[in-house]
């Protein structure tokens, strides 16, 4: 159990660990406990914006339980790998339960069921998570609570702080060296790169996709039209796939998960409208599942609203 050393000894593996951090920080159970799980530097990084320290990061789930009470995050897949002796990352990816009952975040209440998937990579040392990227379909929250992208945008500015260096994002290296991330992670390379012919090439001709918006696409040509009308937005950003993990487990299909991001200048007509000149990031995650006739189910998500925030700001 190197990978654990440091730990609490509560936590038997990495597995249990995830689940309380789950319940206890993710679902808002425990918020008493943000200065036990978190590093005193901890960095978390959403679509729109960075926050660092315990107490912008606690503020941010307090506000986040308010205005979501009874919400509840059900992992249907969690990826991990030791990232050192103490330390190891975790790709996950959640549905999400929750009703719009509390003011703030999405404006006045209106009662809403709300149900939308949720992505997220945490870097966990000796006992405390050190850093997070966390990505919600914030796109599927905003329509079932019948608000446009350029509202729930609007809202998303006036939360943000004035803009300041945000701290850099901790590294916790390349991930680990099984196949299937690398797999994916070449194969994204290589569409946003340009090559959209590795998509008819290597994704199962009925392959499950699921995008922002809870779109549900299928095949070869619904995953080019995805990918390319996001790179025609930012046709000369710079695309990086930052992390990867992969797994070929009994009784699982070959998995993988990347975090990549995209990041330069808004000059391209495709999902974010008329091209603004805005400097962006687009933090995007992508995990897949292979069978014998390829990729035959994606999961990808990035933020939209948080896009189109950045890109408000910009403007001034």
């Amino acid at each position: 159990m190197g990978f654990l050393a440091g730990f609490d000894d509560r936590w038997q593996d990495a597995a249990s660990y995830l689940d309380a951090l789950r319940h206890d920080l993710g679902e808002g159970q425990r918020l008493d406990l943000v200065p036990e799980y978190l590093a005193p530097d901890v960095v978390v990084q959403d679509g729109a914006a960075v926050l660092s320290g315990p107490e912008a990061v606690g503020t941010a789930l307090a506000a986040r339980r308010a205005a979501l009470p009874g919400l509840s995050l059900c992992a249907e897949e969690t990826l991990w790998s030791a990232s050192a002796p103490n330390a190891f990352v975790a790709a996950q990816r959640f549905q999400c339960r929750a009703r719009h009952g509390g003011p703030g975040l999405y404006g006045a209440p209106g009662g809403r069921a709300l149900s939308y998937l949720e992505m997220s990579e945490s870097w966990c040392v000796s006992g405390a998570l050190r850093a997070q990227w966390v990505l919600r379909d914030e796109l599927a929250i905003l329509a079932q609570i019948g608000v446009t992208p350029e509202e729930g945008a609007r809202w998303r500015l006036s939360q943000m702080a004035e803009p300041e260096e945000p701290p850099d994002m901790p590294d916790p290296g390349p991930g680990n060296d099984d196949a299937w991330g690398h797999t994916l992670g070449d194969l994204v390379h290589r569409i946003m790169s340009g090559d959209l012919s590795v998509i008819a090439r290597h994704y199962d001709p009925a392959a499950e996709l699921f995008q922002p918006g809870a779109v549900i696409g299928h095949g070869p040509d619904e995953a080019e039209a995805f990918w390319l009308g996001l790179r025609a937005a930012l046709p000369s950003a710079r695309f990086e796939v930052q992390h990867l993990l992969g797994a070929e487990e009994h009784l699982s299909p070959p998995r993988a998960a990347i975090r990549w991001a995209l990041t330069g200048t808004h000059d391209g007509h495709g999902v974010f409208g008329s091209p603004s000149g805005a400097e962006v990031t687009v933090l995007g995650m992508t995990q897949a599942e292979f069978g014998p006739d390829g990729l035959r189910r994606e999961w990808t998500l990035y933020d939209a609203p948080g896009v189109l925030a950045q890109i408000l700001r910009a403007r001034g």
